[in-house]
């Protein structure tokens, strides 16, 4: 603080201080317990601390004259000491203490430009002119030093990018308030940063790097800083549609491949045309295979056929596209396989792991292709007693793509698909015998198409055709796990411990309600280098093999299993598996986050759209004031208060009125408006 005089502060005392990053000028009305009543140069009356005149001299006015007398002459105090504060160049001031390592007070340096005494206007205009100095001296409590050369030059660029980062802030304000006022504007030339910083805001919110200057950018537009202000302006503008993904974002999984993967997969796909042929395969070209998908499905990965090779003997066939063969360990392909870990199936897009010309072509199953595959050759009687089962390298021709609505339609009319039902249906048995537990929970399916219509289905995975095609498939990857297992051959296993049974049972008399609590109490799959049980399964040893195309760890599998089949030393170390493993399991956690909120979004929105006002809900838990609700219609899981005197259970059906429902916000509000009756 400059105090050049002598005296003390008393009524009649000019003083100066801050108000708002402001210096004033005032006059002491009366002193009162160490606090100053002040009039100030805007006749405003104010109370001050003493540690907030920043100066004060010898200068006094007489306090009996009125109040508009006083704050007339304070105001020409006030001019004339702003006048003689710009008659001064400070940098000239400067290089007069230059290379001086001392401290200074304001005083002392006004003695260097005035005769002494120095009075209390010249002495002002120098307090101010280094009160408001940013770049010459530097502030020491009520003293100042002068900064070297160099930090002078080094101040001035960081003031010059300070003033830079004003004036960008400015001008995105300006833009940022006509965009949100629907009005014409030139964007920013720096507009590519100022969108990035909404779209970064927009995503991780107060986490984001430029947080606080977006925030602070739309608070000077007039706009809530919030992150769905951020969204709503990038909607407008048509960087974002209404409905962007913004998990993806999260999450930095991109939609697209580089152009370097698109032509290395171009590459492939030549190689793949011309090594259908490739020596040492068994040539299954003339087996029946087909696969059997969602009609949605583009990406084949695995096909079935059956031969009755004597009567009562049959030959089944587990085919699963040979990706291993053109997209080696370290390819640019594999790099980007394993970054991605699977394709991702969300309601209005569908990300593949791999580019789709190999996806949904030169790597895919499709009917009338020759293709190299794995073939998983299983021959077993009409009791489907497992007689001699092999692992072969082959070329296959799919002769069908089928479906698994007409499928169903198939098994009572088609010899060959029946006998592959019952024999699946025989297999299931011995798996259930053997302590496996099946709870069948049906999937819903959310398509949205390009005009962002929304359609919901129900997925029922025990159709006839689904309980087909996941028996063959268990029995390949139970396969697969026994011929790595029995050479000690690392891998990607996968076990679940022990499935606890239901100790405390609680009656309903709605099916999936036991499903969904007994599913609660099942140990999740882990992933492992080495073999363990997979305690539902009811399989000493399990992998997945079956889906290369759409999982990387399959394809891992899918490597060490070709390796072992040709004699060679393992591709992968169980050091490396077990890296795999941890990112794997890291990566899937994710994806399946992704998947289950981007389908809730969806749904949300459905019901938004379609206006639905009440729902039927099973009550899946509850305590003393919220219930945990299931919707059937959607298998979605929402809370809801338990309205008075209600008295409903666990396990029972109720009535809900859905009163709000904000999709981006995962907002859902339910009441619960009728409980069942009884008698």
């Amino acid at each position: 603080m400059t105090r050049p005089g002598v005296r003390e502060i008393s009524p009649g005392t000019v003083l100066e201080f801050f108000e708002s990053k402001e210096i004033l000028c005032g006059v002491v009305l009366a002193v009162k317990d160490g606090r100053l009543h002040v009039l100030t140069e805007r006749n405003r009356e104010i109370n001050l601390t003493r540690s907030r005149a920043v100066h004060y001299g010898e200068t006094a006015l007489n306090v009996k004259l009125t109040r508009d007398e006083l704050a007339k002459k304070l105001a020409e105090i006030s001019t004339k000491r702003r006048q003689l504060q710009q008659n001064v160049d400070l940098e000239e001031v400067w290089s007069l203490f230059e290379g001086d390592d001392g401290e200074f007070d304001p005083i002392e340096i006004a003695e260097v430009l005035y005769n002494k005494p120095v009075p209390d206007d010249q002495s002002a205009a120098i307090s101010r002119l280094l009160l408001e100095d940013r770049l010459y001296f530097q502030e020491k409590g009520s003293r100042y030093s002068p900064r070297s050369p160099e930090s002078v030059e080094q101040r001035r660029a960081e003031m010059q990018k300070e003033a830079d980062k004003e004036t960008r802030l400015s001008v995105s304000a300006q833009w940022l308030e006509a965009v949100w006022n629907r009005k014409s504007a030139q964007p920013p030339p720096f507009l590519d940063e100022v969108i990035q910083h909404l779209k970064d805001y927009s995503v991780f919110g107060q986490e984001a790097k430029e947080a606080a200057v977006i925030k602070e950018a739309l608070k000077r537009a007039g706009i809530l800083p919030q992150p769905l202000s951020a969204f709503r302006i990038l909607v407008r503008i048509g960087v974002w549609s209404e409905n962007e993904n913004l998990l993806l974002h999260e999450h930095a999984i991109s939609k697209t491949f580089t152009p370097e993967e698109i032509e290395r997969a171009e590459q492939i796909s030549v190689s793949t045309r011309q090594n259908t042929a490739a020596s040492g395969r068994e040539d299954l070209t003339g087996l029946p295979a087909f696969t059997v998908d969602s009609q949605f499905t583009r990406d084949y990965d695995d096909a079935l056929s059956i031969r009755e090779l004597q009567p009562g003997v049959f030959e089944i066939g587990v085919h699963i596209a040979d990706v291993a063969e053109f997209i080696p360990k370290n390819d640019l392909l594999d790099r980007a396989a394993e970054h991605r870990v699977s394709s991702i199936y969300l309601p209005d897009e569908r990300i593949s792991m791999f580019p789709p010309s190999l996806s949904e072509g030169a790597l895919s199953l499709k009917a009338g292709e020759e293709r190299l595959s794995l073939s998983f050759l299983i021959k077993m009687d009409r009791e489907a007693n497992v007689l001699e089962s092999r692992i072969v390298p082959s070329v296959v021709r799919i002769q069908r793509q089928l479906t698994y609505e007409f499928v169903d339609s198939l098994i009572p009319r088609d010899t060959a698909i029946k006998t592959l039902f019952e024999l699946a249906m025989k297999r299931r048995k011995i798996r259930l015998e053997n302590g496996a537990i099946i709870l069948p929970l049906a999937e819903i399916h959310v398509y949205v198409n390009n005009a962002g219509m929304i359609q919901i289905a129900r997925y029922e995975k025990e159709t006839p055709a689904q309980i087909m095609v996941s028996e063959w498939m268990i029995e390949a990857n139970a396969a697969a796990a026994d011929y790595l297992a029995e050479r000690t051959i690392p891998a990607i296993f996968r076990g679940q411990a022990e499935c606890r049974p239901e100790t405390e049972c609680v009656p309903s008399e709605h099916e999936l309600f036991r499903v969904y609590r007994q599913r609660r109490l099942f140990s999740r799959a882990e992933l492992s280098s080495e073999p363990k049980a997979h305690c539902s399964l009811a399989i000493p040893r399990y992998t997945t093999v079956t889906s290369p195309i759409r999982r990387y760890s399959d394809l891992l599998v899918q490597r060490q299993l070709k390796q072992a089949l040709a004699g060679t030393d393992d591709l992968y170390s169980k050091e490396e598996m077990g890296q795999f493993i941890t990112r794997i399991g890291v990566a899937q956690a994710r994806i399946f986050t992704i998947q289950r909120k981007w389908t809730r979004f969806w749904i949300l929105k459905y019901i938004e759209q379609e206006d639905i006002e009440t729902m039927h809900a099973l009550v899946l838990d509850k305590n003393s004031r919220f219930a945990h609700l299931l919707i059937p219609d959607f298998l979605l899981e929402v809370n809801a208060p338990i309205p008075e005197n209600s008295e409903f259970k666990q396990g029972e059906m109720v009535r809900i009125h859905i009163e709000k429902v904000a999709p981006r916000d995962d907002i859902v509000k339910i009441q619960i408006v009728e409980s069942p009756h009884r008698s």
